[in-house]
């Protein structure tokens, strides 16, 4: 509007003020940024651009030294030029072509360059014809520690609304996350990462209602301290399902020996591109192709889970693996680990991808670590039995007497509340896996009471869930917290009703407390029940 003033004050002693009012609304139409009107029609490939300094762009920057200013170059590579199906979310949230530098608008505090989302762009259009619109969503601040982007910060916050906002035109398909170099200059700093990266990832896709998003990490190419290695590592260590990590180790640094040359980001681009691809997220077939929310497969993702499963009981079933000292060891063992399409249901009501410990946000007085869960379903999967997405729905309580679990009480409603929740959106409850007893053999009354309680128990549940041939596998006790173990176990063994299986868990190695499962026996009970699923209900379906 500075440009045009001069002139319109010239006007003013040569037109009508009709005229000029009329002119004075064109130009200011013209300079509304375009909204993309025909978005709405054609859906977006959304791709999500986060971290700090190298993902911004800081490509062809150019530091003078002598004033302490920096500039960009303007130079533009071919691989980086505009193209009509590449959008991006301009920082007031409106759809407009997308050209360098694309956080021109976002990292304001910094001189903006050559990034690698351009290039990633441009690059999977080119070997992907039919990959359709893309629209990139800058969210990238240079000079950001990672303790910057945990959730309830304004950098997580800015991000979770910038792509929540950018759905209501497409499908999340990707982030790309280049981030760490601050995290280099203290030992503490570095030694997180990890802890502190995965929190990010999985609060993340959780907001975002998007549990399985794929997301592309850069590995370090520099750092701004002593610890870089140690970030490096973490970062090309990290074990999350649908994560991946691209190296930029070797590629060119600018002078400062920090930010990428725009030859480097041009390539970083270009692999970013060529791991997605190879990831294979399935694009949209066609513009016409219907929006997916709420975690309706976002991407290569499997859909809600199908075959669900209630985790019910106490602590064993809630899980006290590896629970040393006070806290979690965090060993995850391998039949145990993160599963596409293993999916566990919050204590919200929405589908994640699970990961233990199942029940840390269900047995929320205690400290869990691992139960049997993670290792049932990743062995019902690895038997060819046509499960489809398994879903588990954590229940169990640490704790709890059986007359804890009678209908009427708190911890039955809220087991036949997430039972119901789970299947609202389709999906088939198959079996409740059930360990508990423990807190059952203190007193003798107790204990000769069990076998009622828990055939009426049974009874209850598959009248309230409507489902009355649902199986019921249990747990027999390993230990107990009295001396009446053997009573509850034989009520356990001997219980007659239909549709319920037992396995032992008597002899499995306990940790020195004497009552919780190690995390070798939480990983047996989980095949163990696993096995009795497979030779003993799977034909029900």
């Amino acid at each position: 509007m500075v440009l045009i003033a001069p002139a319109l004050a010239t006007a003013r002693h040569k037109v009508p003020p009709q005229m000029l009012y009329l002119v004075l609304l064109v130009l200011l139409a013209l300079a509304i940024p375009i909204k993309c009107q025909n978005l709405p029609q054609q859906k977006l490939n959304i791709i999500i651009l986060a971290g700090q300094s190298n993902m911004a762009g800081r490509g062809g920057v150019i530091n003078d030294t002598s004033t302490g200013i920096t500039t960009w170059d303007g130079v533009v590579p071919p691989q980086c030029q505009p193209n009509p199906s590449i959008f991006r979310l301009s920082a007031d949230l409106a759809w407009v072509q997308s050209h360098e530098p694309i956080h021109g608008d976002i990292d304001t505090k910094k001189t903006n360059g050559i990034g690698p989302g351009m290039p990633f762009a441009n690059a999977v259009l080119a070997k992907d014809p039919n990959f359709g619109l893309v629209g990139l969503v800058p969210c990238a601040i240079g000079g950001t520690n990672i303790s910057e982007w945990q959730k309830g910060e304004f950098l997580y916050e800015q991000l979770v609304k910038r792509a929540q906002t950018a759905l209501h035109n497409g499908v999340y398909r990707a982030m790309l996350w280049y981030e760490g170099e601050s995290d280099t200059a203290n030992q503490q700093d570095a030694e997180f990462y990890k802890g502190r990266l995965e929190r990010f990832f999985n609060d993340l896709r959780s907001d975002l209602q998007a549990p399985m998003l794929p997301i592309f990490q850069v590995a370090l190419a520099s750092g701004t301290g002593a610890y870089t290695e140690e970030v490096r590592e973490a970062q090309l260590n990290l074990v999350l399902s649908n994560v991946k990590c691209v190296d930029a180790k070797g590629l060119l640094l600018e002078p400062d020996g920090l930010h990428l040359t725009t030859t480097a980001q041009v390539k970083l681009g270009e692999m970013l591109a060529d791991a997605f691809l190879k990831f294979k997220p399935s694009p949209l077939s066609s513009n016409d192709a219907p929006i997916k929310f709420s975690g309706d497969s976002p991407g290569p993702g499997p859909d809600p889970a199908q075959d669900i499963f209630i985790l019910a009981g106490q602590s064993n079933m809630a899980g006290r693996g590896g629970f040393v000292d006070g806290k979690w060891d965090e060993n995850v063992p391998p039949e145990c680990q993160p599963n596409l399409s293993i999916l566990r249901f919050t204590a919200n009501l929405t589908w994640e991808e699970a990961r233990d410990p199942l029940h840390a946000d269900i047995d929320v007085g205690r400290a869990c670590g691992v139960g049997p869960g993670m290792a049932f379903a990743n062995g019902i999967l690895t038997h060819g039995s046509g499960i489809g997405v398994v879903g588990l729905v954590p229940c169990a309580v640490g704790g709890t007497a059986i007359s804890k679990w009678a209908k009427g009480s708190r911890l039955y409603g809220q087991l036949v509340t997430r039972a119901k929740e789970s299947v609202k959106d389709g999906g088939a409850i198959r079996a409740i896996l059930w360990y508990q007893g423990e807190s059952d053999t203190g007193t003798k009354t107790d204990a000769e009471a069990y076998k009622a309680k828990l055939e009426k128990l049974i009874q209850n549940l598959r009248s309230d869930l409507n489902l009355p041939t649902l199986p019921f596998l249990q747990v027999a006790l390993a230990s107990g917290e009295g001396e009446f173990v053997e009573t509850v176990r034989k009520a356990q063994v001997e219980t007659k009703v239909p549709y319920v299986k037992c396995v032992d868990a008597k002899v499995l190695p306990l940790k020195a407390d004497n009552i919780h499962l190690t995390t070798t026996s939480e990983v047996k009970v989980g095949l163990m029940l696993a096995h009795a699923f497979l030779h003993s209900f799977v034909r029900l379906r």
